[in-house]
């Protein structure tokens, strides 16, 4: 009999000290959530759009920590969304090349009379909200080229790197 009383008993104990275990876990992770989604504002959206030829297409968001989220569209190296992570010297390095660039500067379009040619799209973050989006095709300033000939060069190493088997 007393055995019973204690067996009853016992199941209410547990099933609370399990519930009040995972209230507790699912706080954490929210809060570690939450603390990850402010260290992963949007510093840089870089886009290239499809050609008629063999021109990568893809997205590639790159965050304030220097993660990048890098998605394929055409021709690219994944078949899937790839998360990325940029040397703490290349963000520095982007953050610098950023400034350099005058962004807020620019014109909104540099566009080609070609029907055939690859865009890139620049949309621009500060503390995580779009200040400026630039569509680029073909001319504009050399240093906009220059960063942007640097830029996927950058990104296509970490994915080509991302994708090379592990043996």
């Amino acid at each position: 009999m007393q055995q019973q009383l204690i067996k009853r008993n016992a199941m209410p104990l547990f099933l609370t000290l399990f519930w009040m275990l995972l209230t507790g876990c699912s706080t954490s992770k929210a809060q570690t959530i939450l603390a990850s989604a402010d260290e992963t504002k949007p510093l840089l959206l870089f886009q290239k759009t499809p050609c008629f030829g063999t021109c990568p297409a893809y997205n590639a968001t790159i965050y304030e920590n220097g993660s990048i989220q890098f998605t394929e569209f055409k021709n690219a190296l994944a078949q899937d969304t790839l998360i990325l992570q940029l040397a703490e010297y290349e963000l520095q390095q982007l953050k610098e090349k950023v400034a350099l660039l005058h962004y807020k500067e620019l014109q909104n379009r540099y566009l080609s009379n070609w029907s055939d040619i690859s865009s890139t799209y620049f949309t621009f973050y500060e503390s995580g909200k779009k200040v400026k989006r630039v569509k680029h095709e073909e001319g504009g300033p050399q240093q906009l080229i220059q960063f942007q000939e640097w830029l996927h060069q950058v990104i296509w190493e970490l994915a080509e790197d991302k994708k090379r088997p592990r043996y």
